[in-house]
C-alpha cells in the first residue's frame, strides 16, 4: 500500500514537472521560446530589430536604398575638371597653354621693335625661298612659274632687309629663337618634301596664300604705329610685292567651295 501511494506521488511530480517545462518553453516572454526567437528581449540591450536596422541604414549615404547614395570616393564631373585644369599632362591643359602662348606671341609681334620686325621679314624671305626651290622640283608647271617669282622677289627683298639691319647695327639670325616654332617650321618643310603633283600644288598654294596674308597684316600694323621711319619705309616698299604674291597664290588655290572666290585680303 505504501509503495503504491509512493508510485502515484512520483508520477504526479513527473507530470507537474513536464507541464512546467512546456509552459516555460512556449512562454513568448522567454527569450529561448521558439515563439520569441525574432523578439528582442529586454535583457539584451545591444540587440535591435530588423526594422530598426533598416531605418538606421536608410540615412547612411552609402546605403543602396538611399536615393542620394554614392559609392565611396565618387567625385563630380565639375570637381574632376577643376582638378585637371592644373594638370600639365591633361591634353586640354596643353591645348589651353598652346592657345595662350600663340596669342601672346601674336600680340608680341604686333608690338615688335624695329629689329624684331626686320628679323621676322628676314625669316619670312628665307622660308619663301626654300619652299620656292621645293616647288620647282615637286610642283606642276604653273606652280613652278610662281615659285621662280617667289625666289626672285624674296631674294631681292632679303638683301634690302639685311642691308638696313647692318646700317642700324641689328644682328639677324637665320633660325628662330623659339625652338618649338623652329621645329614646327622644319616639319612643315619636310611635309612638302614628300608631296608631289596636284597634292603639292594644292598644299603649296594654300601655304603661300595664308603666309602672305599674315605678313601683310603685320606690315600694315607696324607701319600704322611706326617706331622707326627707315624700317617703315622699307616695309611699305615691300608691301606691293607681298600683295602680288598673295593674289597669285589665291589664283592657284582656285575657287572656294560653292563657287566662292578666295578673299584676296
Amino acid at each position: 500500500m505504501t509503495s503504491f501511494i509512493r508510485s502515484i506521488c512520483l508520477a504526479a511530480l513527473l507530470a507537474a514537472g513536464s507541464a512546467w517545462a512546456q509552459q516555460t518553453t512556449d512562454n513568448p516572454d522567454n527569450p529561448h521560446s521558439t515563439k520569441a526567437k525574432d523578439k528582442t528581449g529586454s535583457d539584451v540591450p545591444t540587440s535591435t530589430t530588423n526594422q530598426q536596422v533598416d531605418q538606421a541604414e536608410k540615412v547612411n549615404p552609402h546605403h543602396p536604398d538611399n536615393p542620394s547614395a554614392k559609392p565611396a570616393g565618387t567625385a563630380s564631373t565639375q570637381s574632376i575638371d577643376a582638378a585637371e585644369r592644373g594638370n600639365p599632362d591633361d591634353p586640354n591643359y596643353r591645348n589651353r597653354e598652346n592657345m595662350a602662348g600663340g596669342a601672346d606671341r601674336e600680340a608680341m609681334m604686333q608690338n615688335a621693335t624695329p629689329q624684331m620686325q626686320l628679323q621676322k621679314l628676314h625669316l619670312t624671305n628665307l622660308h619663301e625661298i626654300e619652299l620656292g626651290k621645293l616647288a620647282e622640283q615637286n610642283g606642276s608647271e604653273k606652280v613652278k612659274s610662281f615659285a621662280q617669282t617667289l625666289q626672285r622677289d624674296h631674294k631681292a627683298a632679303d638683301k634690302q632687309v639685311m642691308d638696313l639691319a647692318k646700317k642700324k647695327g641689328f644682328t639677324l639670325t637665320d633660325t628662330m629663337q623659339d625652338a618649338e616654332k623652329q621645329q614646327h617650321k622644319q616639319m612643315a618643310k619636310d611635309r612638302f618634301t614628300d608631296l608631289k603633283g596636284a597634292q603639292f600644288d594644292r598644299e603649296f598654294a594654300n601655304a603661300m596664300w595664308m603666309g602672305h596674308r599674315k605678313v601683310i597684316s603685320l606690315v600694315n600694323t607696324w607701319t600704322q604705329s611706326c617706331k622707326d621711319q627707315d624700317v617703315c619705309k622699307l616695309e611699305q616698299s615691300l608691301l606691293p610685292k607681298l600683295q602680288q604674291h598673295e593674289q597669285m597664290a589665291a589664283q592657284l588655290r582656285g575657287p572656294m567651295p560653292q563657287g566662292r572666290a578666295p578673299d584676296s585680303r
